[in-house]
C-alpha cells in the first residue's frame, strides 16, 4: 500500500497490479515520474513483489534483483534520485502521512542496480 500511495502522488490512477514472477515486477513509466524515478520507490516495488510472489509458507529466500534491474526499472526516467526522494515528493509524502521506514532511504540501495 505504501508503494501505491507514493506513486499516486504523481498519478492518482496508479494501482499496484499483479507483478510478474520474474524481476522486474513493475516499471516506472508514469508521465510525471518523480514519484517512481528513485531508489526508494524501487525498493518499495521489490517489497511488493516479494509479498505477491514469494508467499509460500516457510520460504524465507525471497526474490532478489540482479545487477542492472534498477536501471531497467528506470528505463523511462530522465534523471533519477538515489537514497532519497525529490524534495517536492518528500514534502507530499509528509503531507499525506505516508510512512516510509528510514532503511528504505539509505540501506536498500546498491550502486550496481541489484536488490537483496
Amino acid at each position: 500500500m505504501t508503494y501505491q500511495r507514493l506513486r499516486q502522488i504523481c498519478n492518482n490512477a496508479y494501482v499496484v497490479g499483479n507483478f510478474t514472477a520474474n524481476t522486474l515486477g513493475d516499471r516506472c513509466n508514469d508521465q510525471v515520474s518523480d514519484c517512481c524515478c528513485n531508489s526508494v520507490a524501487f525498493a518499495l516495488s521489490m517489497l511488493c513483489m516479494n509479498c505477491q510472489e514469494d508467499a509460500d509458507p516457510g520460504d524465507v529466500a525471497g526474490i532478489d534483483a540482479a545487477p542492472g534491474t534498477y536501471t531497467t526499472y528506470l528505463a523511462s526516467c530522465g534523471a533519477s534520485t538515489n537514497q532519497s526522494l525529490p524534495a517536492g515528493i518528500q514534502q507530499a509524502v509528509c503531507n499525506e502521512n505516508i510512512k516510509i521506514d528510514n532503511f528504505l532511504y539509505n540501506r536498500s540501495y546498491w550502486s550496481d542496480g541489484s536488490w537483496y
